[in-house]
Protein backbone atom coordinates (compact mmCIF):
# COMPACT_ATOMS: atom_id res chain seq x y z
CA UNK A 1 0.00 0.00 0.00
CA UNK A 2 1.26 3.61 -0.68
CA UNK A 3 2.73 5.19 2.47
CA UNK A 4 0.88 8.35 1.92
CA UNK A 5 -2.56 7.01 0.93
CA UNK A 6 -2.08 4.74 4.19
CA UNK A 7 -1.01 7.98 6.65
CA UNK A 8 -4.13 9.60 4.47
CA UNK A 9 -6.43 6.94 5.73
CA UNK A 10 -5.06 6.98 9.11
CA UNK A 11 -4.84 10.00 10.08
CA UNK A 12 -8.64 10.94 8.54
CA UNK A 13 -10.02 8.06 11.24
CA UNK A 14 -7.59 9.99 13.78
CA UNK A 15 -9.69 13.26 12.64
CA UNK A 16 -13.05 11.92 12.80
CA UNK A 17 -12.61 10.98 16.54
CA UNK A 18 -10.91 14.17 17.52
CA UNK A 19 -14.05 15.97 15.92
CA UNK A 20 -16.96 13.65 17.05
CA UNK A 21 -15.90 12.74 20.36
CA UNK A 22 -16.69 15.92 22.24
CA UNK A 23 -20.06 15.81 20.35
CA UNK A 24 -21.17 12.54 22.09
CA UNK A 25 -18.87 13.30 25.27
CA UNK A 26 -19.14 15.88 28.00
CA UNK A 27 -15.60 16.88 27.26
CA UNK A 28 -14.15 19.80 28.98
CA UNK A 29 -13.84 22.94 26.39
CA UNK A 30 -10.25 22.86 26.51
CA UNK A 31 -10.49 19.97 24.49
CA UNK A 32 -10.03 21.62 21.10
CA UNK A 33 -6.80 23.55 22.58
CA UNK A 34 -5.06 20.46 24.09
CA UNK A 35 -6.52 18.15 21.25
CA UNK A 36 -7.53 19.68 18.66
CA UNK A 37 -5.51 22.47 17.51
CA UNK A 38 -2.16 20.37 17.86
CA UNK A 39 -3.47 17.21 16.26
CA UNK A 40 -4.00 19.38 12.77
CA UNK A 41 -0.26 20.79 13.67
CA UNK A 42 0.96 16.96 14.40
CA UNK A 43 -1.04 15.56 10.90
CA UNK A 44 0.99 18.74 9.17
CA UNK A 45 4.59 17.52 10.18
CA UNK A 46 3.38 13.87 9.77
CA UNK A 47 2.17 14.07 6.12
CA UNK A 48 4.90 16.75 5.49
CA UNK A 49 7.38 13.81 6.44
CA UNK A 50 5.66 11.26 4.47
CA UNK A 51 5.05 13.05 1.63
CA UNK A 52 8.50 14.39 1.17
CA UNK A 53 11.33 12.60 -1.08
CA UNK A 54 14.55 14.10 -1.45
CA UNK A 55 15.11 15.09 -5.20
CA UNK A 56 17.63 17.49 -4.34
CA UNK A 57 18.81 18.11 -8.00
CA UNK A 58 15.16 18.91 -9.33
CA UNK A 59 14.24 21.21 -6.63
CA UNK A 60 16.50 24.04 -5.51
CA UNK A 61 17.04 25.00 -1.36
CA UNK A 62 14.92 28.53 -2.67
CA UNK A 63 12.07 26.76 -3.64
CA UNK A 64 11.73 24.61 -1.02
CA UNK A 65 12.36 27.75 1.94
CA UNK A 66 9.69 29.54 0.32
CA UNK A 67 7.49 26.59 0.76
CA UNK A 68 8.67 25.95 4.12
CA UNK A 69 7.59 29.70 5.09
CA UNK A 70 4.32 29.58 3.12
CA UNK A 71 3.59 26.54 5.69
CA UNK A 72 4.58 28.22 8.87
CA UNK A 73 2.38 31.44 7.66
CA UNK A 74 -0.32 29.19 7.32
CA UNK A 75 0.32 27.63 10.62
CA UNK A 76 0.45 31.45 12.11
CA UNK A 77 -3.07 31.90 10.40
CA UNK A 78 -4.80 28.88 11.68
CA UNK A 79 -3.41 28.99 15.00
CA UNK A 80 -4.30 32.81 15.32
CA UNK A 81 -7.97 32.50 14.10
CA UNK A 82 -8.25 29.06 15.86
CA UNK A 83 -7.36 30.84 19.40
CA UNK A 84 -9.09 34.16 18.59
CA UNK A 85 -12.16 31.92 18.21
CA UNK A 86 -11.92 30.07 21.81
CA UNK A 87 -11.10 33.11 23.14
CA UNK A 88 -13.91 35.57 22.45
CA UNK A 89 -16.73 32.05 22.13
CA UNK A 90 -15.63 31.84 26.02
CA UNK A 91 -16.66 35.55 26.53
CA UNK A 92 -19.73 35.29 24.51
CA UNK A 93 -20.68 32.30 26.37
CA UNK A 94 -19.80 33.44 30.20
CA UNK A 95 -21.51 36.71 29.11
CA UNK A 96 -24.81 35.42 27.04
CA UNK A 97 -25.61 32.56 29.44
CA UNK A 98 -23.52 32.84 32.80
CA UNK A 99 -24.94 36.36 34.02
CA UNK A 100 -27.86 36.05 35.85
CA UNK A 101 -28.83 39.68 35.88
CA UNK A 102 -29.34 39.35 31.79
CA UNK A 103 -32.19 37.15 32.94
CA UNK A 104 -33.16 38.79 35.83
CA UNK A 105 -33.90 42.17 33.69
CA UNK A 106 -36.72 40.16 31.58
CA UNK A 107 -38.52 40.00 34.58
CA UNK A 108 -37.59 43.62 36.29
CA UNK A 109 -37.98 45.23 32.95
CA UNK A 110 -40.62 42.83 30.54
CA UNK A 111 -41.10 45.53 27.90
CA UNK A 112 -37.80 47.60 27.78
CA UNK A 113 -35.52 45.17 29.22
CA UNK A 114 -32.56 47.86 28.97
CA UNK A 115 -29.47 45.80 30.03
CA UNK A 116 -30.68 43.18 27.37
CA UNK A 117 -30.82 45.69 24.96
CA UNK A 118 -27.84 47.28 25.81
CA UNK A 119 -25.71 44.19 25.34
CA UNK A 120 -27.65 43.06 22.41
CA UNK A 121 -26.11 46.01 20.88
CA UNK A 122 -22.79 46.93 21.77
CA UNK A 123 -21.46 43.63 23.34
CA UNK A 124 -22.82 40.92 21.20
CA UNK A 125 -22.27 42.25 17.93
CA UNK A 126 -18.29 42.95 18.41
CA UNK A 127 -18.21 39.65 20.14
CA UNK A 128 -19.75 37.97 17.41
CA UNK A 129 -17.76 39.13 14.90
CA UNK A 130 -14.29 37.68 16.76
CA UNK A 131 -16.06 34.49 17.60
CA UNK A 132 -17.97 33.36 14.88
CA UNK A 133 -16.55 35.26 11.91
CA UNK A 134 -12.88 36.36 11.66
CA UNK A 135 -11.86 33.72 13.89
CA UNK A 136 -13.35 31.35 11.61
CA UNK A 137 -11.91 32.53 8.35
CA UNK A 138 -8.42 32.68 9.79
CA UNK A 139 -8.74 29.01 11.08
CA UNK A 140 -10.29 27.73 7.43
CA UNK A 141 -7.71 29.62 5.94
CA UNK A 142 -4.92 28.71 7.27
CA UNK A 143 -6.10 24.99 6.79
CA UNK A 144 -6.72 25.28 3.38
CA UNK A 145 -3.23 26.78 2.97
CA UNK A 146 -1.71 23.80 4.53
CA UNK A 147 -3.37 21.59 2.17
CA UNK A 148 -2.12 23.25 -1.04
CA UNK A 149 0.92 23.66 0.35
CA UNK A 150 0.82 19.66 0.66
CA UNK A 151 -0.01 19.39 -2.62
CA UNK A 152 2.52 21.82 -3.46
CA UNK A 153 5.42 19.59 -1.77
CA UNK A 154 3.86 16.58 -3.73
CA UNK A 155 3.76 18.21 -7.01
CA UNK A 156 7.87 19.12 -6.38
CA UNK A 157 9.33 16.25 -4.67
CA UNK A 158 6.45 12.99 -4.23
CA UNK A 159 7.54 9.99 -5.26
CA UNK A 160 5.08 9.80 -8.09
CA UNK A 161 4.09 6.09 -8.64
CA UNK A 162 1.24 4.28 -9.87
CA UNK A 163 -1.26 3.58 -6.94
CA UNK A 164 -3.00 0.19 -6.75
CA UNK A 165 -7.02 -0.53 -6.07
CA UNK A 166 -6.44 -0.30 -2.17
CA UNK A 167 -4.59 2.83 -2.52
CA UNK A 168 -7.85 4.60 -4.47
CA UNK A 169 -9.68 2.91 -2.05
CA UNK A 170 -8.03 4.51 1.40
CA UNK A 171 -8.34 7.59 -0.48
CA UNK A 172 -11.80 7.67 -1.58
CA UNK A 173 -13.03 6.41 1.92
CA UNK A 174 -11.00 9.14 3.73
CA UNK A 175 -11.85 11.83 1.36
CA UNK A 176 -15.69 11.11 1.90
CA UNK A 177 -14.98 11.59 5.92
CA UNK A 178 -13.60 14.00 5.48
CA UNK A 179 -15.72 15.98 2.98
CA UNK A 180 -18.96 14.93 5.73
CA UNK A 181 -16.89 16.92 8.01
CA UNK A 182 -15.44 19.92 6.66
CA UNK A 183 -19.01 20.56 5.06
CA UNK A 184 -20.25 20.96 8.08
CA UNK A 185 -17.97 22.76 9.30
CA UNK A 186 -17.43 25.43 7.10
CA UNK A 187 -21.45 26.23 6.95
CA UNK A 188 -21.24 25.99 11.00
CA UNK A 189 -18.38 28.25 10.44
CA UNK A 190 -19.92 30.70 8.13
CA UNK A 191 -17.16 30.53 5.22
CA UNK A 192 -19.13 29.21 2.54
CA UNK A 193 -17.58 31.83 -0.11
CA UNK A 194 -14.45 31.90 0.74
CA UNK A 195 -14.43 27.91 0.49
CA UNK A 196 -16.15 28.03 -2.68
CA UNK A 197 -13.43 30.21 -3.76
CA UNK A 198 -10.56 28.05 -2.48
CA UNK A 199 -11.89 24.88 -3.65
CA UNK A 200 -12.59 26.08 -6.92
CA UNK A 201 -9.16 27.45 -7.03
CA UNK A 202 -7.72 24.14 -5.84
CA UNK A 203 -9.23 22.24 -8.97
CA UNK A 204 -8.22 24.14 -11.33
CA UNK A 205 -5.33 25.23 -10.11
CA UNK A 206 -3.54 21.77 -9.93
CA UNK A 207 -3.29 21.05 -13.55
CA UNK A 208 -2.33 24.60 -14.32
CA UNK A 209 0.48 23.95 -11.78
CA UNK A 210 2.05 20.43 -13.03
CA UNK A 211 0.89 21.16 -16.54
CA UNK A 212 0.64 17.40 -17.26
CA UNK A 213 3.76 16.11 -16.00
CA UNK A 214 2.21 15.06 -13.01
CA UNK A 215 -1.06 13.19 -12.44
CA UNK A 216 -3.56 12.69 -10.06
CA UNK A 217 -3.09 8.91 -10.29
CA UNK A 218 0.69 9.25 -8.79
CA UNK A 219 0.14 11.42 -6.25
CA UNK A 220 -2.29 10.47 -2.98
CA UNK A 221 -2.39 13.22 -1.32
CA UNK A 222 -3.24 15.59 -4.21
CA UNK A 223 -6.12 13.35 -5.08
CA UNK A 224 -7.23 13.11 -1.84
CA UNK A 225 -7.69 16.88 -1.61
CA UNK A 226 -8.90 17.46 -4.37
CA UNK A 227 -11.82 14.73 -4.21
CA UNK A 228 -12.29 16.07 -0.36
CA UNK A 229 -13.35 20.11 -2.08
CA UNK A 230 -15.61 18.08 -4.54
CA UNK A 231 -17.28 16.22 -2.34
CA UNK A 232 -17.64 19.69 -0.45
CA UNK A 233 -18.75 21.86 -3.03
CA UNK A 234 -21.25 18.96 -3.64
CA UNK A 235 -22.20 19.30 0.00
CA UNK A 236 -22.40 23.11 -0.10
CA UNK A 237 -24.72 22.62 -3.08
CA UNK A 238 -27.14 20.33 -1.83
CA UNK A 239 -27.17 22.06 1.81
CA UNK A 240 -28.11 25.40 -0.64
CA UNK A 241 -31.19 23.27 -2.48
CA UNK A 242 -32.55 21.73 0.33
CA UNK A 243 -32.38 24.87 2.91
CA UNK A 244 -32.88 28.16 0.25
CA UNK A 245 -29.71 30.01 1.78
CA UNK A 246 -28.19 29.19 -1.81
CA UNK A 247 -27.73 32.75 -2.50
CA UNK A 248 -26.26 34.24 0.77
CA UNK A 249 -22.60 32.26 -0.74
CA UNK A 250 -22.45 35.05 -3.37
CA UNK A 251 -23.58 38.11 -0.86
CA UNK A 252 -22.23 36.82 2.40
CA UNK A 253 -21.94 34.26 5.47
CA UNK A 254 -24.56 31.91 5.53
CA UNK A 255 -26.58 31.94 9.05
CA UNK A 256 -25.67 29.22 11.20
CA UNK A 257 -28.12 26.69 12.18
CA UNK A 258 -27.05 26.01 15.29
CA UNK A 259 -25.92 29.52 16.40
CA UNK A 260 -30.30 30.43 15.29
CA UNK A 261 -31.16 27.95 17.40
CA UNK A 262 -28.93 28.77 20.42
CA UNK A 263 -29.97 32.68 19.99
CA UNK A 264 -33.70 31.74 20.03
CA UNK A 265 -33.27 29.90 23.32
CA UNK A 266 -31.06 32.64 24.49
CA UNK A 267 -33.56 35.73 23.88
CA UNK A 268 -36.82 33.84 23.66
CA UNK A 269 -37.43 35.33 26.97
CA UNK A 270 -36.45 38.66 26.06
CA UNK A 271 -39.46 39.25 23.53
CA UNK A 272 -37.54 41.60 20.44
CA UNK A 273 -38.29 39.53 17.57
CA UNK A 274 -37.28 42.53 15.19
CA UNK A 275 -33.81 42.55 16.48
CA UNK A 276 -33.26 38.86 16.52
CA UNK A 277 -34.64 38.94 12.95
CA UNK A 278 -32.15 41.65 11.87
CA UNK A 279 -29.62 40.17 14.30
CA UNK A 280 -29.71 36.65 11.64
CA UNK A 281 -30.25 39.08 8.23
CA UNK A 282 -26.44 40.50 9.33
CA UNK A 283 -24.84 37.14 10.19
Amino acid sequence: MNRVAKTIFIFILLFFLVYFLPEVLPLWEFWDLIVQAPFVALSAMVFYKVIFAEKPKEISDRKMLLLQAFMVLSFFIFFEGHGMHFTANSVEVLVAENIPFIYLASLTFPMSNIPAQIYFWTLYPKIYYFDEMLGHQLSYTGFFLLLVSGIVLEIWTGEHKPLKKVDYAAIIVAASIAGLLVVQAVIEGQFVPQTLILSIGIIIGFPLATRGRVSLKESPFALFVVLTVILLLVGILLYGLTTDPLYAAFVGPWPQPSEAKRLLNQFLVFNFWDEFKWLLLLQ
